[in-house]
């Protein structure tokens, strides 16, 4: 059969080929048949996308379907609820189609645009080369996709465990030491709730002084219901009410710290906002894999890459508006059509639906000291907010906190717009807010960003009080008096960037660490760097203009600034103003194997009327020994004038059960002399425990997290073979056979993970997943852990080549304990195995030997063995499992034969 369809194929090209050029074509003596039509099965598509096996009847000019009801009906199940979509396919499908296989990628070299056709109808495309129909219908008649399942639903095969992730961080010199330790722990309890504890642990040392502070952030108890509102209890910070966790609810200035006590809300943890209709769908149908651009006039909104099918691009981040977009399509990186579609877009979900919360209890005064906390003592607390949508472009945001010192309430107003009017097309977004203190304090902040190709921000904020410098006397916040200013303007000009910015600070009656002062120089300062420091006044403003170009050259990208300053700072006399000129580059190689290498430089040259003339420079290498960006090590050299060298050494690593990192450096200083021996690092991990045991992997970001677990199970336990793992919310690890791999994931957040075969081979062993393997999507609240188990068989490939005593070749053997086989000639073989083998037992005929399987070399997944000696031996010497396979063969061998003679 295969080779009658191959001959059908070289004659319908040598016909394409000829009635181009011929006005009549004779079909060759003996192709007659193949030339009236042949039936075959052949894979059908629509779009790319499979339909399945079908039985076509294919001639020299034509294509019928045999049983087109079959067809139509896998159609019909792909895009449903069109019943004049069937009326179309019924009217088509039972005639016959042109075969159009000069369009096939195949037929004509790939040339753009091919294996797609824009029909208004039905057509098809026929790869004769292939032996498959691909199916083209309007796409009129394929309904819009619906914008159902709103809300995510736990993932039924999860189970609830305690899931505890972990970070330490450490640095030291001569001078100061400091290590921290932070933690997060989620027990999940039922279906919709769970127990969070958030903790760290910070200990700091300076010459004979040390410090040690523990900490707990958050310890509660939540539960949800109808996967719209939550209630909690327990210790509380207030990051969650900014996140969808707590309905995304801003309010900047209103004092929202930790408390003891509860919180009650609405939440959009269970939003699906793949699901959530943002704007009106934008379709596109690819047969190809493909890149498509969409562009708002000249600017560029999204670049998506797609597989080939009916697709529906993702417009979240479209701005808002009603606009047409032109969609570009380009296959191999070759423009092969523009299509035009309306857009209006609607805004996240968060702008438009109704969001609250409240809370009470005891706060928390945590921060405050000595006279401080004297002062603000409250033992009662309530606070409320709301964010009401008004239209889909405008949002209200208002909220209120009682303690026993004081009063606040703050209410604040969201509006964005996309505008579509000539040169101003980009989308604007703007808030205002305002905060109101019993005890005289004022806040309010003016934000605006515009985006159309250029950008431009501002942000403004301020904080007042009538006893700014009494510190804090009668006033709940500790950050004191404030006034903040900044707008950035950012302008592409050619192959240039511009961008101009101010900046203007004023900070009246504040604490601050010493650490974090501006002069604080902590080998020369005469107190501890933790120790809190009042200021009464500080004043800062600056302008800065300045200009950046990166140009790529073969494998280097070379970046080069310009920038000009101005600086008032109350910290010094004078005026500072200045300019300093950047140029960088970096250039990096990768190889098959994902192993790559960079190399970077830079030097920067400031000139200032307060430091003077300074060169710094940088020069920096780094080797990855994988693809997954974690596994690097290198070094760095940089300095400044002559007068500081600084040399250091750093690895990072990251695998099965965690990532850490270690850099070890040295600064020479020429100035004031001797030199400074520094130490940083940082280690991370996961552990979990649940009804399969305690189980260490890979930190998630240290929020309440659920997990994923892949317990791989491997029969033959001689070697270990790896199987690749990649979580998109929690990175990639090689996962060794009878052991079981932890990935830490985001709680109330849809995880896609996908489990492969790995390409890395260890000792010339690769590996072939039986079960388990392929990608998944889940979705789980903190607290849950979902398994997959997989199975894993190791796969040793060999190379040999067999002799007898004599030193003869042995040829046309059949190998009797491998997998399978495949002579090379002159005696050679290779042969795949599940196991390590010592000997080797063949046959031939009648005959038997037994080959010492002694490895020379391994190259890849290659066990070189050479010329290996075979010592004959009678069919009762071989092992039971080899007598057995014997006889199965030798009973394959004479069947064979027989038919044969029958044959004849």
């Amino acid at each position: 059969m295969k080779i009658r369809f191959l001959l059908f194929s070289v004659l319908t090209s040598i016909f394409s080929f000829s009635t181009s050029t011929c006005a009549s074509f004779r079909v060759p003596k003996g192709f007659e048949e193949l030339a009236q039509g042949q039936t075959i099965l052949t894979d059908v598509s629509i779009y790319g996308e499979s339909l399945g096996i079908f039985k076509i009847s294919v001639d020299l000019e034509n294509v019928q379907f045999i049983e087109p009801n079959k067809i139509i009906d896998a159609i019909v199940k792909k895009y449903p609820d069109s019943h004049n979509l069937r009326v179309l396919l019924s009217k088509y499908f039972n005639g016959t189609f042109h075969r159009n296989s000069q369009l096939s990628c195949s037929s004509n070299g790939s040339q753009p645009g091919c294996d797609f056709i824009d029909t208004k109808n039905v057509d098809i495309i026929y790869d004769e080369n292939n032996g498959k129909v691909n199916i083209f219908i309007s796409d009129k008649y394929i309904p819009s996709p619906k914008q159902n399942d709103t809300y995510y639903s736990v993932n039924a095969e999860s189970h609830n465990a305690f899931i505890h992730q972990q970070n330490i961080n450490f640095v030291a010199d001569k001078n100061y030491q400091s290590a921290s330790l932070q933690g997060n722990g989620t027990l999940g309890v039922t279906r919709d709730s769970y127990l969070n504890v958030d903790w760290n642990l910070q200990g700091q040392r300076s010459k004979n002084q040390s410090k040690n502070d523990l900490s707990l952030n958050n310890a509660y108890f939540r539960q949800d219901f109808f996967k719209k509102f939550y209630l909690q209890a327990g210790i509380m910070d207030s990051k969650d009410i900014f996140s969808n966790i707590g309905g995304n609810i801003n309010l900047s200035q209103l004092p929202l710290g930790k408390i003891r006590g509860f919180r009650a809300g609405s939440t959009l943890a269970w939003v699906n906002v793949n699901k959530t209709n943002t704007g009106t769908p934008v379709n596109i149908f690819l047969s190809r894999e493909a890149r498509v651009d969409a562009y708002r006039g000249d600017q560029l909104l999204s670049s998506f890459y797609l597989k080939a099918g009916a697709q529906v691009l993702d417009t979240r981040s479209f701005p808002q508006g009603s606009y047409t977009i032109n969609l570009k399509v380009y296959e191999n990186n070759q423009l092969v059509r523009t299509e035009t579609v309306p857009y209006t877009g609607l805004g996240e979900l968060t702008s438009r639906t109704l969001q609250w919360f409240i809370q009470g209890g005891t706060p928390d005064n945590e921060g405050f000291s000595g006279k401080q906390a004297g002062q603000h003592q409250d033992n009662k607390v309530f606070q409320a907010g709301i964010r009401l949508p008004v239209t889909n472009n405008l949002a209200l945001t208002s909220g209120s906190a009682f303690f026993n010192s004081a009063n606040y309430w703050e209410s604040a107003m969201d509006w964005s717009h996309g505008f579509d009017t000539g040169w101003i097309d980009g989308l604007l977004t703007s808030r205002v807010s305002y905060l109101h203190g019993s005890e005289g304090s004022r806040g309010n902040i003016q934000q605006l960003n515009y985006n159309d190709g250029f950008s431009l921000s501002f942000y403004r904020s301020e904080m007042k009080a009538t006893d700014c410098n009494n510190q804090g006397v009668n006033r709940y916040s500790i950050n004191g008096c404030y006034k903040s200013t900044n707008v950035m303007l950012s302008v592409p000009v050619d192959s240039w960037y511009a961008t101009l910015g101010f900046s203007k600070s004023m900070n009246k009656g504040r604490y601050i660490s010493r650490q974090d002062m501006v002069d604080y120089d902590p080998n020369h300062s005469l107190g501890v760097p933790w120790e809190t420091v009042y200021q009464a006044h500080t004043k800062s403003s600056s302008w800065q203009l300045g200009v950046t170009r990166t140009a790529h050259f073969s494998d280097v990208n070379i970046t080069t600034s310009v920038n000009a300053f101005l600086r008032n700072d109350s910290s010094f006399n004078a005026q500072d103003k200045g300019m300093f000129l950047t140029l960088s580059f970096s250039t990096n190689t990768h190889d098959i194997e994902g192993k790559g290498r960079t190399f970077s430089g830079s030097s920067n040259l400031q000139t200032s009327k307060r430091a003077g003339n300074q060169l710094s420079y940088t020069i920096a290498a780094s080797q990855y020994s994988d693809n997954t960006g974690e596994n690097e090590k290198g070094i760095a050299i940089n300095g400044m004038n002559t007068d500081t060298l600084t040399s250091s050494v750093y690895g990072r690593a990251g695998g099965q059960y965690g990532t850490g990192s270690l850099t070890v450096s040295d600064t020479l200083d020429k100035k004031d002399g001797g030199n400074i021996i520094n130490a940083s690092g940082s280690y991370s991990s996961s552990v979990i425990l649940d009804r399969e045991g305690l189980t260490f992997g890979r930190r998630g970001d240290g929020t309440a997290s659920s997990a994923i677990t892949v317990n791989v199970e491997q029969g033959d336990t001689s070697d270990t073979s790896k199987v690749n793992v990649s979580v998109d919310t929690a990175g990639q690890s090689e996962i060794k056979g009878n052991s079981r791999a932890l990935f830490t994931v985001p709680g109330y957040r849809e995880s896609q993970f996908d489990i492969n075969e790995s390409i890395s081979s260890n000792e010339g062993i690769s590996s072939e997943i039986k079960t388990g393997t392929g990608t998944k999507r889940v979705f789980m609240t903190p607290g849950k852990v979902y398994n997959r188990d997989v199975n894993v068989e190791s796969r040793y490939t060999w190379m040999a080549r067999l002799l007898d005593d004599a030193g003869n070749p042995i040829d046309e053997v059949i190998p009797l304990n491998v997998m399978s086989w495949t002579p090379l000639g002159n005696s050679m073989v290779t042969l795949e195995t599940t196991k390590k083998v010592n000997t080797l037992y063949v046959m031939k005929n009648n005959t038997y030997w037994q080959c010492g399987m002694k490895v020379s070399m391994i190259r890849d997944v290659i066990r070189y063995v050479g010329e290996t000696t075979c010592q004959s031996i009678n069919f009762a010497s071989l092992p039971s499992k080899e007598k057995e396979q014997a006889d199965m063969m030798t009973a394959k061998l004479n069947n064979q034969a027989r038919l044969t003679v029958m044959a004849h």
